[in-house]
């Protein structure tokens, strides 16, 4: 309106910038002189314009006396004057020239603001009145300085100058009226808009669009609140894309930062191109005139409302205080909906945290009785049948199962279940661990699974998806039961409907599925130690059974070495009852042969090593006089923790079988003697019947019949020089420590292809093989060795069908010859295998060759001891496919000589 008003008027520069009333009073001084210095009667409109210092200087002193104006800044006290004193010239100069006076632009009073600050109409118009007397008594001086005028024309002069001043204050308050009005209907409207709500993204909008309506310029209003250090668009009408972007600026950024930092209206003339606007949509939208006003709480800024045209580049004066108006008002709703929404929320906390103390005092019963009832329960199915009648109940699923690991980790057993039907859990009461199921998730990661849908579940365990009853569930959680590091199982729960599962809820299942943990840990505990207790107290049962049955003596022994327990089989040895071992020592019962014991258990006892079948002998009280022996063997007694406890002891009586040893022994030794004086003794007559026979075959005049009897003597004395070199071979075996050998340098291949010679000669019709690969020099005994084979050969023969064939195998190793012997038949029986190279075991009846002789059953048992002689081993294998094979392995060079 003043720019407007600029161009009306050509000779008004004043505007509404702050006048500078000193200089303005030495401007007017200079170009125009005082009253007393004017050369020339001047009209009043013209007084007024070339003494309007003068005047406003008057007019100040007088009125700085009036209550309404204390306490005003200079310049806001009458800055609207010189626009209303040229006005006021204007009209008087249009009147005095015969013109009709009408009035097109109305003044502005600022006077007409303190109505609405409280001051009364009377004070106001004080101001006015003190203007009036000002201009009067200063064109008195002046009239009064150059003689003054007709008194027709002064009143003339008065008469326009009252019509003129009162027409202009008139029409001022008249303006000032109206708009007071209108601002009043649009705060009305304000109030209405904000009327039966406090919700602020309710009330914002109406607001806005009221104040949008109320300023015909006004294409969009804004309102951003201050959160913090940050102001964000809350509210747009004309600009809402600015709100859906979720525009902010900060405090003292931009247009609006600066409007908050500062806390006082700024204006911009082009926020479409101004560097200071953050926001594109304002370029894009092209705002010319922008204009912003903080909210104000005090001296605190609680956001900035911004009006914007995209036709005007600046707003009027009633524009801005009707906006600043409403947006007083609209401060107030946003306070009041902001207190609102703080009592709102408040109380909605305090709601919730009662709401959270009654669900956590429920949780708390709820848990305290499942505790109780847990504390009740022992065994592990006890435990089990509460955690589901009770805990899964307090957890609120409709259903639920416990499902516990077994100890190598490989199975689930589910030990109860509740809520299911028989048929869905038939086959899960023992499945493997691996199984797609909660249960495996829940023990493997040691965390629980919440699926606050069936969808959820299913998106992990799709395979379900086709299960008839799944759809009858909602929700789903699976609690792994852990105890000291380690999960035992895990309890599944099923619900019935959808299920949040919040925060506080599932801290209070883990609390829950900890208490089940503890319980069923300790149920398994006790059913450890019931079924530790019950087997001990078999154990005891059944070690009274054996120690009154077994034929033996049994005592223990505490760590002191006194007795603790004993049968009556050890009493009946030890000739002292039982009652009178306990707690006395083996030296206290038995002090004969209590040096002999005592070092042994004293042993046992710091290394925790048993000591098996000692011998002990000596007297006892049970045969005074008699020297007996005993068999005893003593071994630590070991608590769980391997702690050595006690000692015990085994004995058995062994003075017969020490007896009959001693008979055998000295039997033994004595056919053995005897077997090797005859078997020596023997020889002598033997080979002179040898040399008589072969003398009367080599006689001239012997007839045939004579022959065959002198050829029949040779081979019945050969084959008894062979037994008795058998007999004599065994005696030195058994009697002289074993065969003597003589090594030196031998090529086994020759000497067994002599020995394949002689063999088949012996055997008319029967064929031998002979295999030979590698290396086969050694050092031997060659006669030895040729005594081995014969004997391995001639078995072989004896014992396959006439038929088949015996092959020998040479196989030259290093620092080893094998030897393999292999014929076809009736395999061995297996129980003979072992006991095939001990003397005198000739299987009668089983040569399958009739050429076979009988001998002593000692050629295998010359053969091993030559084959130990030389240091090697042998051994045979009979199978029904490959027949017998005897396999000799003989070091290349024997460990010494003579006999081993």
């Amino acid at each position: 309106m003043l720019a407007a008003l600029g161009g009306s008027f050509p000779a008004l520069r004043v505007g509404w910038q702050p006048l500078d009333w000193g200089l303005l009073h030495l401007q007017g001084m200079a170009e125009h002189p005082t009253p007393l210095e004017t050369p020339e009667q001047l009209p009043l409109h013209d007084f007024i314009r070339g003494h309007r210092a003068h005047i406003l200087e008057d007019w100040e002193r007088a009125v700085r006396l009036l209550p309404s104006t204390r306490g005003l800044p200079y310049p806001r006290l009458g800055a609207h004057l010189p626009v209303l004193l040229e006005r006021m010239a204007v009209m008087m100069e249009a009147l005095h020239q015969g013109a009709s006076g009408e009035w097109a632009e109305t003044p502005r009073l600022d006077v007409l603001d303190r109505l609405d600050l409280g001051h009364d109409l009377e004070e106001v118009s004080g101001e006015y009145s003190a203007l009036r007397a000002s201009i009067l008594r200063l064109y008195a001086e002046h009239l009064e300085h150059r003689g003054g005028q007709g008194l027709a024309a002064v009143l003339g002069e008065l008469e326009r100058f009252n019509r003129a001043f009162d027409a202009l204050v008139g029409a001022a308050v008249a303006r000032h009226a109206r708009a007071r009005e209108h601002t009043f209907q649009v705060l009305e409207r304000i109030s209405q808009s904000a009327l039966g709500t406090e919700d602020l993204d309710t009330i914002l909008p109406k607001l806005l669009r009221v104040m949008l309506e109320a300023t015909s310029a006004v294409d969009s209003v804004t309102l951003l609140l201050r959160e913090g250090d940050v102001l964000r668009a809350r509210a747009s009408v004309g600009l809402e894309e600015l709100v859906a972007s979720g525009f902010f600026v900060h405090l003292g950024e931009g247009f609006a930062g600066r409007i908050a930092a500062e806390r006082c209206p700024m204006a911009l003339r082009s926020a479409a191109t101004s560097s200071q606007v953050k926001s594109g949509v304002f370029r894009s939208q092209r705002t010319r005139g922008l204009y912003g006003i903080p909210l104000m709480q005090g001296e605190e800024a609680l956001g900035v409302a911004l009006m914007g045209s995209r036709t005007a580049f600046d707003f009027s004066n009633e524009d801005k205080l009707l906006f600043g108006s409403m947006v007083s008002r609209a401060t107030a709703f946003i306070l009041q909906a902001q207190l609102a929404a703080r009592e709102r929320q408040a109380r909605e906390q305090a709601e919730r945290a009662l709401e959270r103390l009654r669900e956590q005092e429920s949780r708390t019963k709820r848990l305290q009785e499942v505790t109780a009832a847990l504390s009740q329960a022992l065994t592990t199915a006890q435990v089990a049948h509460v955690v589901v009648e009770k805990a899964v109940r307090a957890l609120g699923a409709a259903g639920g199962s416990l499902g516990l690991l077994s100890e190598d980790g490989q199975w689930f057993d589910m030990l109860e279940a509740t809520g299911y039907s028989e048929d869905e859990t038939r086959d899960w009461t023992h499945f493997p661990s691996d199984a797609p199921v909660m249960y495996r998730d829940a023990v493997r990661t040691g965390a629980p699974l919440f699926y606050e849908s069936l969808e959820a579940m299913l998106a992990d365990y799709p395979q379900w998806r086709d299960h008839p009853r799944m759809e009858e569930y909602g929700a789903f959680a699976c609690l792994p039961l852990g105890v000291e590091g380690r999960v035992i199982g895990a309890i599944g729960l099923s619900f019935r409907r959808r299920h949040p599962f919040p925060a506080g809820e599932r801290a209070w299942m883990g609390v829950v599925a900890g208490q089940c943990a503890q319980a069923l840990e300790r149920g398994r505990l006790y059913d450890a130690e019931r079924r530790a207790r019950t087997s001990a107290q078999d154990a005891l049962s059944r070690l009274d059974a054996i120690m009154e049955t077994v034929p033996v003596g049994l005592g223990f022994w505490d760590t002191e070495l006194c007795y603790v327990r004993l049968n009556e089989h050890l009493a009946q040895i030890n000739g002292v009852s039982p009652q009178e071992h306990l707690g006395k020592t083996i030296r206290e019962v038995l002090p004969a042969i209590a040096p002999q014991v005592e070092p042994l258990l004293h042993r046992v006892m710091e290394t925790g090593q048993p000591v098996v079948d000692a011998e002990i002998a000596g007297e006892t009280p049970a045969r005074p006089g008699m020297r007996r022996h005993w068999l005893a063997s003593y071994y630590p007694v070991r608590d769980a923790d391997g702690t050595v406890a006690g000692l015990g002891v085994v004995v058995v009586d062994i003075t017969e079988q020490k007896r009959a040893e001693e008979h055998l022994r000295r039997t033994a030794e004595f056919r053995e003697r005897f077997m090797s004086i005859v078997s020596h003794d023997l020889r002598n007559p033997l080979n002179a019947i040898l040399l008589s026979a072969n003398a009367l075959l080599r006689s001239e005049d012997l007839g045939e019949r004579h022959v065959k009897g002198a050829r029949r003597i040779i081979a019945s004395a050969e084959r008894m020089k062979r037994m008795i070199s058998d007999l004599m071979d065994f005696a030195r075996g058994r009697l002289g420590g074993g065969i003597p050998i003589s090594p030196r340098e031998v090529e086994l291949a020759a000497l067994c292809r002599e020995v394949v010679e002689e063999l088949e000669a012996g055997r008319p019709g029967r064929e031998v093989d002979l295999k030979v690969e590698g290396d086969l020099q050694g050092e031997w005994d060659a006669d030895r060795l040729s005594q081995l084979l014969i004997n391995l050969g001639k078995n072989a023969l004896d014992y396959s069908p006439e038929e088949s064939r015996v092959c020998f195998s040479l196989y030259g190793e290093e620092g080893f010859v094998r030897l393999e012997v292999q014929n076809e038949g009736t395999p061995i029986p297996p129980e003979r295998l072992g006991s095939i190279f001990e003397p005198f075991q000739r299987f009668a009846g089983e040569a399958q060759s009739p050429t076979s002789t009988s001998g002593l059953g000692l050629g295998l048992y010359i053969v091993d001891q030559i084959v130990r002689a030389h240091g090697g081993e042998v051994s045979v294998c009979s199978t029904e496919e490959e027949g017998t094979t005897f396999t000799v392995r003989l070091p290349r060079h024997p460990a010494g000589t003579g006999v081993h």
